[in-house]
C-alpha cells in the first residue's frame, strides 16, 4: 500500500515540478573575452546561435555582492532603437553605449547578465525564446607587464573584495 502511495503521489508531483522549470536553452553561459583590456561580451558557441543569432535586449555589468545595482548597461529596447543580433563571434565592448561605464577595480569580481530572444520564425512552431546569459570575471595584472586583462571567474567562487586568486602571464594564460 505504502508503494502504491508513494507512486501515485510521484506521479502527482512531477508534472507539477516540471511545469515551474524553464525550457531547455533559456539559461546559457556569457562568453567574456578581453579586447584592448576591457571586456567584451558575447553569447556561447551554439548551432542555435550560429544559425539565428539571438536578439539582444540589454545587457548589465554588477560587482558581485553589490545586491545587483549596475555598474554599466545598455538596453536595446528603448525608442528609436533595435535590438541587435549577436553571433558568436561578436562581443558587446564593454562602457560602449548605455549608461557611463563606472571604472573595474583590480581584484573586484564582476558578473554580467545579456538578455534576449531567440528570432523564432513566424507561421512556425519555432517561435522565439527568451534567453539570459550569464558570467563572471575579474580584472588581473598582466605578470612583468605594466597593463591589465580581464580574466574569467567561476561565478560559484566570485568574492566581492580582495585580490583575485589568479593572475595573467604575457601569453594570457592563467596563473597563481
Amino acid at each position: 500500500m505504502e508503494r502504491l502511495q508513494a507512486w501515485m503521489l510521484s506521479a502527482l508531483l512531477l508534472p507539477m515540478m516540471a511545469i515551474g522549470s524553464a525550457p531547455p536553452g533559456r539559461y546559457q553561459q556569457a562568453t567574456i573575452r578581453d579586447l584592448d583590456g576591457m571586456p567584451c561580451f558575447g553569447v556561447a558557441d551554439t548551432r542555435e546561435a550560429r544559425s539565428d543569432p539571438p536578439l539582444i535586449a540589454g545587457i548589465s555589468v554588477m560587482e558581485v555582492g553589490s545586491g545587483g545595482t549596475p555598474i554599466w548597461e545598455r538596453i536595446f529596447l528603448r525608442a528609436g532603437t533595435t535590438e541587435p543580433a549577436l553571433g558568436p563571434d561578436q562581443c558587446i565592448g564593454y562602457g560602449l553605449g548605455g549608461t557611463p561605464a563606472g571604472p573595474l577595480r583590480m581584484g573586484a569580481h564582476y558578473q554580467v547578465e545579456i538578455w534576449g530572444r531567440t528570432p523564432g520564425t513566424p507561421g512556425n512552431s519555432g517561435e522565439a525564446q527568451s534567453r539570459w546569459y550569464h558570467g563572471c570575471f575579474h580584472v588581473a595584472e598582466v605578470i612583468g607587464k605594466n597593463e591589465i586583462r580581464t580574466a574569467v571567474s567561476d561565478c560559484s567562487t566570485a568574492r566581492s573584495s580582495g585580490p583575485p586568486a589568479t593572475h595573467l602571464d604575457r601569453k594570457n594564460r592563467i596563473s597563481s
